[in-house]
């Protein structure tokens, strides 16, 4: 049994010691090689480095070569920027006239291109606006050609002003239509299209009617104007090109004015207006009933009942026989009687005719209470919160004026008219009271 646990253990070791040979062989092959490729590696470094030197001197002569190109090119660059400081003095000296030139282009085409954006030639020649535009917003001296062409654009816009033209253009109507028509432009001062009077928005590059139009017999003219050929016409326009229309269509209307005045305004008119009213009537009525008393007058022993001299003279004649002074009496009532009637309605005239200057007045310190309602509330830096306050003030107090004056001359007419009437009827009254007396005696 021994003999065998031997035999086995001499096995093990007889294999576990070859596999240690196989090792330490194996190792040793690799150090080998290893100790090969290290000697390569140094041997390569000793003939880098050697390399490295004379590359290291190539670069130092390489720099210092570079350093001499440098300095020289700095010197070359010196001497450059002192003949460029030079020539830009040089430069600028020559120049110094054509900077104002273009200086004083530019100036003269913002004006122009001010003008142009409000004159009627815009609509005929818009491509005009592109050429001004530039001028104006250039920074850089303009060429010869450039030069030319706005001589040109100027020149003939100075010619245009003086023309006559019929063109097609772009014209917007009242109620907002675009329309494509003929339209006659009188230079810069006026232009229109079938009788209607235009002025030119640049904002949308197209004619505009009037919002307000001159009297219907300007209108009437520019239609003329519009047929006629080489014929002399008389034709309403606007020097400050478009101000003066403009103008005229914030001017208010009558009626504008009349609304300015408010509520009290509406009863000045009301009250105005039957005034008056009642005013032609009566005196309508007076000049009736004086015209039948100048008939009745020429023959007053055959009297008419239908007017007042006539009903007197009834009352005498029926009466004739009875005493003089019961007579008197009768009489005296009769013209009281007419008196009345014939001054009836003078009283009411004279009311409104000193009502309405108060009802004025009134107006007048109501729209001052506004005026300083909004003042208090807004301050004074925008006169149109006062505008309206000042319009109530002042138009009831003309509406008041205007009213009374009427009325107040209504007034006396129809006083005088009645007193005259009057004193008739007393003139004949006492005339026929006399005739009995001396009859009677």
């Amino acid at each position: 049994m021994i003999k065998y646990i031997l035999t086995v253990l001499l096995l093990i070791n007889s294999s576990f010691a070859l596999d240690l040979n196989s090792l330490l062989n194996n190792v040793k092959q690799s150090s080998n090689k290893e100790i090969i490729q290290e000697n390569k590696r140094l041997k390569d470094f000793i003939e880098n480095k050697n390399r490295q030197k004379e590359l290291l001197n190539k670069t130092k002569r390489e720099l210092k070569q570079e350093n001499l190109e440098t300095a020289r090119l700095k010197k070359i660059i010196e001497k450059n920027e002192k003949i460029l400081a030079k020539k830009e003095s040089e430069l600028n000296i020559k120049i110094g006239d054509l900077g104002e030139m273009f200086g004083s282009v530019r100036q003269t085409s913002a004006d122009f291109l001010t003008s142009y954006k409000r004159s009627f030639t815009a609509s005929q020649f818009p491509q005009k606006k592109e050429v001004f535009t530039k001028f104006s917003n250039s920074k850089k001296l303009p060429t010869i050609d450039e030069l030319t062409t706005f001589w040109h654009t100027m020149l003939d816009e100075i010619i245009q002003s003086g023309n006559i033209s019929k063109y097609e253009a772009t014209v917007i109507a009242h109620n907002g239509e675009k329309n494509t028509q003929e339209v006659t432009r009188v230079g810069q001062f006026s232009a229109f299209s079938k009788g209607e009077f235009l002025t030119y928005s640049d904002d949308m590059n197209a004619l505009i009617e009037l919002s307000v139009q001159p009297a219907s017999s300007y209108k009437d003219s520019a239609k003329e104007f519009e047929t006629s050929s080489n014929e002399i016409k008389n034709i309403l326009i606007d020097p400050t090109k478009g101000t003066l229309f403009t103008m005229l269509g914030n001017n208010p209307t009558l009626m504008d004015r009349i609304n300015q005045g408010g509520i009290v305004g509406y009863i000045i008119l009301t009250l105005g207006g039957l005034g008056l009213l009642f005013a032609i009537y009566k005196m309508i009525v007076l000049n009736i009933i004086h015209t039948k008393i100048r008939k009745q007058r020429k023959d007053i022993s055959k009297y008419d009942d239908s007017n007042s001299l006539g009903k007197i003279a009834g009352i005498f004649y029926k009466n004739i026989n009875d005493s003089i002074s019961d007579l008197e009496i009768k009489i005296g009532e009769a013209i009281l009687k007419e008196t009345n009637n014939i001054k009836k309605g003078q009283s009411f005239v004279k009311l409104l005719a000193a009502v309405t200057p108060l009802l004025g007045l009134l107006g007048t310190v109501t729209g001052m209470i506004a005026t300083f309602q909004a003042i208090t509330l807004f301050g004074t830096g925008d006169p149109k919160l006062m505008a309206g306050g000042i319009s109530t003030a002042l138009i009831t107090t003309v509406l008041g004026l205007v009213t009374a004056i009427p009325l107040l001359f209504a007034y006396t007419y129809i006083s005088s008219k009645s007193e005259a009437i009057v004193s008739i009827l007393e003139e004949q009254s006492i005339g026929m009271l006399a005739k009995n007396l001396k009859q009677n005696d």
